[in-house]
């Protein structure tokens, strides 16, 4: 006797069943059914796998940071549990309180203009460092309201907590993604806020940041692609309607080596061919900043993430939010963004 089935009366679906009905079959279900001719895959083949050279360049960097990084990623999670189960999710902080978030990056602008100064005659607003200038500005005598991080990489990260300045006296609050290096979370003594960070299109029902999320019970928030861009939401997220830019060059100046960029020397360690002329043919864009009167190179990275922040600006600017690039400089312009010298963004904001 066959149990074949051979032939089928009704394939089709006629008449639309009700949501709750698919969705009373789905919580039944054993796990999905997913089309594919590869039916296994052990851990460490998971890397396989080319990216789609039509997809735009930001895209494609997307595609490469996810499928570097991913494992990584995963494994600073597991370890990260136990912190992030004792902590709270960014959803427990409460909404801003005043109008005005101060971003301070890490970039040379910040020295060259001497921006620190300014920065300790703050009063009324709320100041969110990069974690490459938390030391910088405690040693300076400012207490930051938060510390952003993002990176997963320990042994990059380390260095911006390494200090005996980061202590159970602190005040500053720690906004951590639950995916960054482990050894940070663990040296920052208390106060620490996670969230999951945007990893792919979470309108997608089965994205792994939806995943990610749920698992840590911590709120989503997009990175932008850097720790500033990350601050920048941040403060978009507690509710601010003014957020001031320091530091964020996103950039350099016309007379910065190509070999001092923050990517040369990573692109050289993989092509030893690679040389500064090289580099400025495939990589570099040159601009002009109409704002601040200055020219500047910026990289493909860079570009991505100045895009992607341009139409932000934008988006932010119809729900009444304003981004004040007060760099003095850098290749932040254009959009919805406003350019203003850091001293008077602070007065006329504050």
């Amino acid at each position: 006797m066959s149990y074949l089935k051979k032939s089928w009366k009704k394939e089709k679906i006629e008449e639309k069943i009700p949501a709750n009905i698919w969705d009373g079959i789905a919580a039944r279900g054993s796990f999905v059914v997913i089309k594919t001719d590869q039916l296994f895959k052990d851990p460490d083949e998971l890397l396989g796998g080319s990216i789609d050279s039509k997809l735009d360049v930001a895209e494609q960097m997307n595609q490469r940071i996810l499928k570097v990084n991913l494992k990584l990623w995963m494994g600073n999670l597991v370890e990260n549990i136990g912190k992030i189960k004792s902590n709270e999710s960014i959803s427990k902080i409460p909404k801003a309180k005043n109008n005005t978030a101060i971003i301070v990056g890490g970039g040379p602008s910040f020295k060259e203009k001497n921006h620190i100064e300014t920065l300790k005659k703050v009063k009324n607003q709320t100041i969110v460092s990069t974690d490459k200038m938390l030391i910088t500005l405690l040693e300076a005598g400012i207490k930051p309201d938060f510390v952003i991080s993002v990176d997963g990489h320990r042994k990059f990260i380390f260095p911006f907590y390494d200090s005996k300045l980061v202590n159970d006296k602190i005040s500053t609050k720690a906004v951590m993604a639950v995916t960054v290096a482990p050894n940070i979370v663990n040296r920052f003594p208390k106060n620490i806020y996670f969230f999951t960070p945007i990893m792919d299109d979470p309108k997608n029902v089965a994205s792994i940041t939806n995943a990610v999320s749920y698992m840590t019970n911590t709120s989503i928030l997009s990175s932008g692609g850097n720790v500033g861009v990350t601050g920048i939401n941040f403060a978009y997220y507690l509710g601010y309607k003014n957020i001031i830019l320091t530091g964020m060059d996103m950039g350099y100046t016309k007379n910065t080596p190509i070999e001092k960029s923050a990517y040369y020397a990573i692109v050289k360690e993989v092509d030893s061919t690679m040389t500064p002329d090289k580099y400025k043919r495939l990589f570099v864009i040159e601009g002009y900043n109409p704002d601040f009167d200055v020219e500047y190179y910026t990289d493909l990275t860079w570009k991505s993430h100045i895009d992607n922040l341009i139409d932000q600006s934008k988006s932010m600017q119809n729900e009444g939010i304003k981004i004040i690039n007060a760099t003095e400089g850098g290749s932040l312009h254009g959009g919805a963004i406003i350019s203003s010298t850091f001293k008077e963004a602070i007065k006329k904001y504050g």
